[in-house]
């Protein structure tokens, strides 16, 4: 064994005997055994840490505990049903587990709440005490959503309670999402980044005995009493302020888990709370992440978004259009330009919304209908405004000798109004597919001049929009 594992375990053991003494619910721990588990912290893989910790706590208590183990993800590959009751909640059932552990090997999905569901049926054939200890590293994966899960649960009135573990969770979701799932139920979530963290998460929460809840730290928040949607809201805040505490937004009656928006105290004080980008009734809360608990609250009231553009009806391909806007705040929405057409806007030209409020935006290479629309980079992306433009093409002309020895130099004339000064003539043999170019020049002033090939033949001069490499107009020319 790992001596690093066995030490933690054995520490949160030592603590975990008396405790059981006093009161031992009837629990069943949750496993995942899910493809995942075959990642490594430390140069070992989770399931091995898990085991081994789980090992040692089983060793430290008593052997009257009623104990059970479910596993999940252990058996199949791509099953969500792939759930299995290896050891039923049973005095005298450690060493039993101890044994089943050994032989588990991950390999599935994570149907951690219909998991959850199970071992909570399992253990609501009588009416005592009963406790779920679910330890997991991933989200679960498998359609059902584990917080509304433990809402139900808590709602059959059965003395039920989970905790939650999440063993090496990175990804700030997959961790609300445990949360959620264990508080709904009147239990508590933990996160464990190695193997000590596990072996005294574990512990801690084998150990937990039904107590009043402890006296909670105050806090205070001031904020406006209403903003915008999408908006930065100023949130001052007066809290314990410990490492991981957020400031976020709560629909009516939804769980600390299911926030619209959020963001940690680190960012200052007032905070820039990001707005919900839906218009309703919210309210602002201070979360403590040591507890989870919320505490303090603020009503505030979310008016819809608010943007605008205007530029003019028609403009001309590849040259800019000056628009004009307004919007919500945000500096990672943009305004860009679109073909019209059902569905999203596939924007091909853009500008982020900073700086003026009246702003030269690219046009496209091809005429045609478009719509110039303002974007709110929110979740999903919305469309908030939109204008539409006709775009075509200018009326650009060519002009040089039809024909020029080998060699030599030829001088071409084009008159138009010039969209792009970066667009450019380029000599071509006449026939050629894109992008073959034997000389060109920038369009910056009205008489440019290229070098014929030595090579005699029919050839043309082509006038290229530099966005789209589109050909706008062509001259043929014999090089001799």
């Amino acid at each position: 064994m790992h001596k690093t594992i066995a030490l933690a375990a054995f520490m949160a053991g030592a603590v975990v005997a008396p405790l059981f003494a006093e009161e031992a619910p009837r629990s069943t721990l949750v496993l995942d055994a899910s493809g995942s588990m075959w990642g490594q912290i430390d140069g070992v893989a989770k399931i091995t840490i898990a085991r081994d910790v789980m090992r040692d706590l089983l060793g430290a208590l008593p052997e009257t505990q009623q104990l059970g183990l479910m596993v999940y993800g252990h058996r199949r590959k791509g099953d969500c049903s792939d759930i299995e009751e290896v050891i039923a909640p049973a005095p005298g059932s450690h060493g039993a587990i101890v044994s089943a552990l050994d032989g588990i090997s991950p390999k599935g999905k994570t149907p951690l709440s219909a998991a959850v569901l199970q071992a909570a049926e399992g253990l609501r054939a009588t009416e005592e005490k009963a406790t779920v200890i679910l330890i997991s590293d991933g989200k679960e994966t498998c359609g059902l959503d584990p917080c509304a899960i433990g809402a139900q649960l808590e709602q059959t009135g059965v003395d039920f309670t989970l905790h939650a573990i999440g063993f090496g969770v990175a990804d700030e979701a997959t961790r609300a999402q445990l949360q959620c799932l264990a508080e709904n139920t009147g239990g508590s979530y933990r996160d464990a980044s190695n193997a000590a963290a596990l072996a005294s998460a574990l512990g801690s929460v084998a150990a937990a005995k039904p107590a009043e809840a402890p006296d909670l730290p105050e806090a205070s928040l001031e904020v406006p009493r209403k903003a915008q949607a999408g908006s930065l809201v100023e949130v001052a805040w007066e809290g314990p302020a410990e490492e991981g505490d957020w400031i976020g937004t709560l629909a009516p009656d939804a769980e600390v888990g299911a926030f619209s928006s959020r963001i940690g105290i680190d960012h200052g004080n007032p905070a820039p709370m990001p707005a919900p980008s839906k218009d309703g009734r919210y309210e602002v809360v201070y979360v403590q992440a040591a507890s989870g608990k919320v505490l303090a609250r603020q009503p505030i009231e979310i008016a819809p978004m608010v943007a605008s553009v205007t530029a003019q009806a028609e403009g001309q391909t590849g040259g800019k259009v000056v628009v004009n806007w307004q919007g919500r705040g945000s500096p990672k929405d943009f305004i860009g330009i679109a073909p019209v057409a059902d569905g999203f806007p596939a924007t091909t030209f853009y500008f982020e919304t900073m700086g003026p409020q009246s702003q030269a935006l690219q046009m496209p290479s091809q005429p045609g209908a478009y719509e110039i629309v303002y974007i709110a980079t929110t979740d999903p992306w919305e469309v908030l405004a939109r204008t539409p433009i006709s775009l075509t093409d200018p009326d650009l002309s060519l002009k040089a000798a039809p024909k020029v020895a080998r060699g030599g130099e030829i001088t071409a004339l084009w008159s138009g109004t010039p969209p792009n000064p970066d667009n450019y003539i380029a000599l071509a043999k006449r026939g050629d597919a894109l992008p073959h170019v034997v000389d060109y020049a920038h369009t910056h002033s009205h008489l440019v001049r290229l070098q014929a090939p030595d090579q005699p033949g029919e050839y043309e001069l082509r006038y290229f929009y530099a966005e789209g490499d589109r050909i706008v107009t062509s001259l043929p020319i014999m090089v001799e």
